[in-house]
């Protein structure tokens, strides 16, 4: 019987046949590390990772950033009991290449969820905090997740976490399903509603085409029509960093002025908020990351708008006007103004409004909108697991008990 030669080797450029191979070594898998820091200080330590993570965050968030959060830890943390968690990725197959920071999270630990005695962890969030997302790498989003509720099934760590306003759309929110998912966790979404969204189109006077009908377009131009008439009425965009100190003397006055400064709670109604608010706009404008512009007649501002800036999207953090205009409504006037400035401004795709859900003015003048969404995950263990379970029953409950004292109190009327 006669054997089929065997065939020829196939040989590679150097003429080493693929026989010659020795077995291939199969890479090592990047370590995740997960790193606690206790105190701002040492926070602060990181502050280079952590720009550079947010400036490559899958949902970008400028409330989380560290020009941003960083004051507003110094001004209104004192009393929570905060855990910063930086998720750290290295790759082996890089030896020479710094490890990367691929997620932040700012914890409070709190003992009681809803009234009941249970500790929980939840999203930091602070009286000027209008979204909780957390940062995470765009590519690394789902390790950062998976290691973060890792970290929280060991030792004593609360094994309950409350996503309070986090994206409920978007990349975010499909890497956090993902994880949910596969690691099968219990969840319970205790809240979701839409926001206002600016989303870029073609060009801003071709938008508000698009948002207003004809017969409000044609009112807001004779209004500001009217406005002009009783003075010099300019737009004005901040632009120089010597003025800044002077805009936000302006806006605090401008804030305090109105009803917000009647009800106490104006920015200048206390020297904390205050001094907050000139840190970060400060920190926020050396970085690029403010936009502040006005509505000026005679030279006196009458309406006055801060955004922060976190690219591709943005931020309308808060809005003041004379309220003695309001027939000329100065506001709005200046928010048709932002839309066209939103457009002018290169690498910016969308404004987040950071408004209540049914804000009439904002929701007329915006056509999209986001999924904002108040979340929470039990990360194992029977207890956790039966606590989150149970929270539809105890909101149902809760609701119940306060449509019976409704009825209660109109039949007694």
């Amino acid at each position: 019987m006669m054997l089929s030669p065997s065939p020829t080797p196939v040989r590679d450029t150097l003429g080493a046949t693929k026989a010659d191979e020795g077995p291939r070594a199969i890479p090592e898998a990047p370590s995740i590390a997960v790193e606690e820091c206790g105190s701002p200080r040492e926070l602060a330590g990181h502050e280079g990772a952590w720009a550079e993570l947010a400036k490559n965050a899958l949902a970008p968030n400028s409330f989380y950033e560290p020009w941003m959060l960083l004051p507003a830890i110094e001004a209104f943390a004192a009393r929570a009991s905060l855990r910063h968690l930086l998720i750290w990725r290295n790759d082996p197959g890089k030896p020479r290449a710094p490890r990367m920071l691929i997620g932040y999270f700012p914890l409070e630990e709190r003992r009681r969820l809803k009234g009941l005695p249970i500790r929980n962890l939840t999203l930091w969030k602070h009286m000027h905090c209008f979204l909780c997302t957390p940062l995470l790498h765009r590519e690394h989003g789902r390790e950062a997740l998976s290691a973060l509720f890792g970290w929280m099934r060991k030792g004593k760590t609360p094994r309950i976490l409350e996503l309070p306003l986090v994206n409920g759309d978007g990349p975010f929110q499909h890497a956090l399903l993902d994880v949910l998912n596969e690691e099968g966790h219990v969840t319970f979404q205790d809240e979701a509603y839409n926001r206002a969204l600016l989303r870029r189109g073609m060009d801003g006077e071709g938008y508000l085409e698009q948002t207003l009908s004809t017969g409000n377009r044609k009112e807001l131009r004779r209004q500001r029509r009217r406005l002009g008439e009783s003075g010099s009425l300019e737009m004005r965009v901040l632009t120089e960093a010597a003025h800044i100190d002077e805009w936000v003397g302006h806006f605090l006055t401008l804030e305090k002025s109105g009803w917000k400064g009647q009800e106490g709670t104006a920015l200048a109604s206390e020297e904390t908020q205050r001094e907050y608010f000139r840190r970060i706009t400060r920190a926020g404008f050396e970085r690029g990351k403010v936009m502040m512009l006005g509505l000026f007649l005679d030279g006196r501002p009458i309406a006055l708008k801060c955004n922060f800036v976190s690219e591709p999207g943005s931020f309308a953090f808060k809005i003041a006007f004379d309220e003695s205009l309001s027939r000329f409504s100065p506001g709005v006037q200046l928010e048709l103004d932002n839309v066209l400035q939103m457009h002018s401004r290169t690498g910016l795709e969308w404004m987040d409004s950071c408004a209540v859900s049914r804000h009439f003015m904002i929701n007329r003048l915006w056509k999209d909108r986001r999924i904002v969404q108040n979340l929470w995950i039990s990360t194992g263990g029977p207890l956790a697991d039966l606590a989150v379970g149970a929270l539809p029953w105890l909101r149902a409950l809760r609701r119940f008990g306060r449509r019976s004292r409704v009825a209660s109190d109109r039949s007694s009327t």
